[in-house]
């Protein structure tokens, strides 16, 4: 017998799953074969690299995937019809919240390992290696996010710049407010299926969806959350940063930073020093290797670890390679082949 508790779950459930199945008939971008082939070349598209691997019995396999944009969100779904396992190597520039509508999935991260069936909710981060492995019954609903827009939400909610990707727990727990408030999210972003979206709307949802997860979802940063807010920094610092964002590639020296700040090395360097906790020079190689891992995962054929580094102002390449394999834990050349 069914559970009192477990009644609204499976209406909600159900709900959703009406709404997918509209999602399928008309999206903008639909993909359905029996190819594993061409299956995985539309999942590479559209996700993230991989390795797909049919556990289950290859003649059931059929891909079915639909994508459609809504505003800066995007709303898929996605099933196999036999049992699959994909190794995602990465994401770059998006968080994806995937919705258990039926069947099962397990999903393992180097840190941890969370299996469900209908209801079960994961959150893929960018830069997070995971493995999933599906039912011949599972189908999801994806709602996707984009990674710039919630971590500048984060910066602005907590007031202090963000360093490094954030890595949220890969599931939402089914017994919590977060779960109740994710599911009825879902409801009103797949409401906005075939009607004439206003960006009115959709733009709250979107920052509904973000602070959902920055709020109350565990992520690698809860801690600044808890700290006390930062002082403003100094007009001076601010200007040696956005003249440094916009000069990345040049080859600056602190007494040009100073001058293009309005101020003298030694009170820029004590401003970086008590606002931002690092030095002017510091903060500018930090720029630059973002910088650097940003295009080689979006690099052309034609381009080469050394053309990108020299490109973002790193003269001395086996340095670069150096500190980057420090700061990202690979190789940029391994970044650069996932591609």
């Amino acid at each position: 017998m069914m559970s009192p508790a477990a009644a609204p779950l499976l209406a909600e459930l159900d709900s959703l799953s009406q709404r997918a199945e509209q999602l399928r008939q008309a999206a903008q971008w639909r993909l359905s074969t029996r190819d594993p082939v061409q299956a995985s070349s539309g999942l590479h598209e559209s996700y993230s690299p991989h390795r797909m691997h049919l556990h289950g019995d290859p003649a059931a396999f059929e891909m079915r995937l639909a994508r459609q944009p809504l505003g800066s969100l995007e709303l898929s779904c996605l099933s196999f019809g036999t049992e699959v396992e994909l190794e995602q190597a990465w994401t770059t520039d998006f968080v994806l919240v995937t919705t258990q509508l039926c069947g099962h999935s397990q999903v393992r991260t180097r840190a941890d390992e969370v299996q469900g069936a209908a209801g079960l909710i994961v959150v893929d981060s960018p830069e997070a290696p995971v493995t999933k492995r599906f039912s011949p019954d599972s189908w999801r609903l994806n709602l996707r996010i984009g990674r710039p827009a919630i971590e500048r939400l984060f910066e602005r909610l907590y007031e202090r710049p963000l360093h490094g990707p954030m890595h949220f727990h890969p599931a939402i727990a089914q017994d919590s407010a977060l779960h109740e408030r994710w599911l009825a999210l879902l409801r009103l972003v797949t409401s906005q299926l075939g009607t004439p979206s206003a960006p009115a709307l959709l733009g709250p949802l979107e920052e509904m969806a973000m602070l959902l997860l920055l709020t109350e979802q565990p992520h690698n940063h809860a801690a600044l959350e808890q700290a006390a807010p930062p002082l403003p920094a100094p007009r001076h610092v601010r200007r040696a940063e956005e003249f440094m964002r916009g000069h990345l590639g040049e080859a600056l020296t602190l007494a040009a930073i100073a001058e293009a700040s309005g101020t003298s090395i030694r009170s820029l360097t004590a401003g970086f020093r008590q606002f931002r906790q690092t030095t002017p020079m510091r903060w500018l190689h930090e720029q630059r290797l973002q910088a650097v891992r940003r295009h080689l995962q979006q690099a052309r054929a034609d381009e080469s670890v050394s053309s990108i580094a020299l490109h973002w102002g790193f003269g001395h390449l086996g340095r670069f390679a150096g500190d980057y394999l420090r700061r990202f834990g690979e190789a940029p050349s391994a970044t650069l082949r996932r591609i």
